[in-house]
């Protein structure tokens, strides 16, 4: 998968949107580490059974190796969506688009994967979480 550090300008595929990146990560280069919130946790769950920006290709877990790893996601959190192929995005509440590989769930719940505070209050506020305090912890 092509690495984009947190926040920089979107470039993966051609979009008439200006969006961010956020978790487009790579073996090679280091991450922000730390705790991040279950309830953004869950959000992304809820938000992967949309399949923006759905690729025919499979990206695979550069750290660890899984194949294609599999989460509940939807509404009601019973949905099976492989990770991998597709991209979460989310408005935050300045307007600014996030987007991110569907596979951030995995690198957040299996790799500590840390990702910006605003993009985490903006994945809480797309499904109407309402938040108070961090959302992120660093290690």
């Amino acid at each position: 998968m092509a690495h984009y550090p947190d926040l920089t300008p979107y470039s993966y595929s051609e979009s008439d949107r200006e969006m961010l990146n956020v978790g487009w990560l790579a073996r090679w280069s280091g991450y922000p580490r730390g705790i991040v919130d279950e309830c953004v946790v869950d959000a992304l769950k809820v938000l992967s059974a949309t399949y923006d920006n759905q690729m025919r290709g499979i990206h695979h877990c550069a750290f660890c190796g899984t194949d294609r790893p599999v989460v509940l996601g939807g509404s009601a959190l019973d949905t099976e969506v492989w990770l991998g192929s597709a991209e979460i995005r989310v408005r935050g509440a300045d307007g600014t688009l996030y987007a991110a590989p569907n596979l951030v769930i995995h690198y957040i719940t299996e790799h500590h994967y840390r990702p910006p505070e605003e993009f985490c209050r903006a994945v809480a506020r797309t499904v109407g979480i309402e938040t108070v305090g961090p959302l992120t912890l660093a290690d």
